[in-house]
């Protein structure tokens, strides 16, 4: 776990500085033990409709995006677009495409995973971190 340096709780990410492309560049062992916490959520304006020619009753879309940050100097930044789906009278948050983000992978001998096998490892790891209860309670305050 990281220390904090300054008042503000934020600390400096040791050996990371933001590259001339904008990455900030780590390895994913480094990425997971790094927190992140909840910045903002919100949702779409007009989600795409599932069937836009349909007449009466429709299946309606609830989507919406989410950020997330690091405490650290310089941030690490994830966001993502979810739905809510509903199965077997269960609604649930499920990501949906790649996330955006600020941060490059590194293999274990130091290189670039590259952008696609970054965003997927990134997805992986979104989809094994438990963000949905707190996007959930943003949401539901913020739009209440």
């Amino acid at each position: 776990m990281l220390d904090a340096d300054r008042g503000d709780g934020r600390v400096p990410l040791l050996g990371i500085t933001a590259s001339d492309d904008g990455y900030l560049r780590l390895s994913q062992a480094r990425m997971r033990a790094i927190p992140l916490i909840h910045l903002i959520s919100g949702l779409d304006a007009d989600p795409e409709r599932v069937d836009a020619g349909a007449v009466g009753a429709t299946l309606a879309a609830i989507a919406g995006y989410t950020e997330w940050i690091s405490l650290t100097i310089p941030a690490l930044s994830l966001g993502w677009d979810w739905t809510l789906e509903s199965a077997d009278r269960e609604l649930r948050y499920l990501r949906v495409g790649e996330p955006r983000s600020n941060i490059m992978l590194l293999d274990h001998h130091g290189r670039d995973l590259g952008p696609r096998s970054t965003a997927v490892a990134l997805a992986l790891l979104v989809d094994d971190f438990g963000w949905q209860d707190t996007v959930a309670g943003f949401v539901r305050s913020r739009y209440a």
